[in-house]
């Protein structure tokens, strides 16, 4: 028998398809935000008003105008062009890496105010980043309801280790750990939620479609 693997050449499928700013058509719209009541407007005047005038724009960004049906079938066909995003992982579902980051948040990190801080950098010098942190952490509070969180972790699945310990230790806390040891998953799910639990020392029980 012949040891040598021969890995059989992926194709994907690859039509043209433009880009998003090249689809545009004046006076498009995917969603029409309402305008506030009349009270609230009367109470609060104007949102541009609390916008300090450094800060406003001198024109409107040049962002695309479609319709939503146009945008869901554009990034449909981009799909189906990408080896994991709806034809391989997840089933569908998507994955933690696969999303869309606001452009203006791309910007902000890739500043050297952002990419040059030293993990031994004076306090005094990252105050800036260090305000970013704190109310993000207090934002995810008032969503959630919960009283602390952590932004320690640095990616999907160093987060769901993460996680998995903290409920770890919350258990063990409680004298409930021994039967409190397994973490239901499905076979949906990313491959990491199984995997950082079992690395956690959980039982992992997948469930299947059926």
């Amino acid at each position: 028998m012949n040891s040598e693997v021969r890995l059989r050449r992926f194709q994907a499928q690859v039509w043209s398809e433009p880009i998003i700013m090249e689809m545009s058509h004046e006076g498009e719209r995917g969603i029409m935000v309402p305008q506030a009541d009349e009270h609230i407007q009367a109470a609060v005047g104007e949102a541009e008003s609390y916008i300090p005038a450094a800060m406003l724009r001198k024109e409107p960004p040049k962002l695309p105008e479609l319709s939503q049906p146009h945008v869901l079938r554009h990034y449909e066909r981009l799909s189906q062009q990408n080896l994991g995003m709806e034809q391989n992982i997840d089933l569908g579902e998507g994955t933690c890496t696969m999303k869309y980051s606001p452009k203006v948040n791309e910007s902000i990190v890739r500043t050297p105010q952002v990419t040059a801080i030293h993990p031994c950098q004076d306090e005094d010098t990252i105050q800036g980043i260090l305000e970013i942190m704190y109310k993000l952490d207090l934002f995810l509070r008032e969503i959630s309801g919960m009283d602390q969180f952590s932004l320690q972790p640095r990616g999907g699945s160093y987060a769901t280790y993460a996680n998995a310990c903290l409920v770890r230790a919350y258990h063990a806390s409680r004298g409930e750990l021994k039967q409190r040891n397994e973490m239901i998953t499905s076979i949906f799910s990313h491959p990491c939620n199984a995997a950082t639990a079992a690395a956690a020392g959980y039982k992992v029980i997948t469930l299947m479609p059926d």
